[in-house]
């Protein structure tokens, strides 16, 4: 795609290379992300692997989609359908946000852990309180 065409894409639209560097952009990507030299800046971390796999497939004519978690201008990630087709070793990667999504995510292992460890606290503390209160029982009677 022409340099100066590629700019006036009415979408999010990104030229890279197999490394993952922007080598050109439409212009309305500055209004959904920051300026960044490459794309791995704004994926978030628990989707790399997802992005990693979209461009080592660059071999593929057939373009390849994704959902991604990008990281947008206001610092927050919002969810994007990404879609990548290679020619003569550029990417041609388009994302556009999507409002909800249909499945249901999983929470980080980090996540998971802090609210095992949070159920373990209150449940140590029912049982002091239930202790106190037998014994405040106890004392009144």
């Amino acid at each position: 795609m022409d340099r100066n065409v590629c700019k006036w894409a009415p979408v999010p639209y990104f030229q890279i290379n197999q490394e993952g560097t922007i080598l050109n952009s439409s212009n309305i990507t500055h209004s959904y992300f920051y300026t960044t030299s490459n794309i791995w800046n704004i994926v978030y971390k628990e989707d790399l692997t997802k992005a990693i796999l979209m461009l080592s497939r660059n071999a593929s004519s057939t373009p390849i989609t994704e959902r991604l978690r990008l990281q947008t201008r206001n610092k927050l990630f919002g969810n994007f359908r990404c879609t990548i087709q290679w020619k003569d070793s550029i990417g041609h990667l388009v994302c556009t946000e999507v409002k909800s999504i249909k499945v249901q995510t999983v929470p980080s292992l980090s996540v998971l852990k802090s609210l095992v460890n949070t159920q373990k606290r209150l449940e140590k503390t029912e049982k002091q309180l239930n202790k106190v209160a037998q014994i405040i029982s106890i004392k009144k009677h």
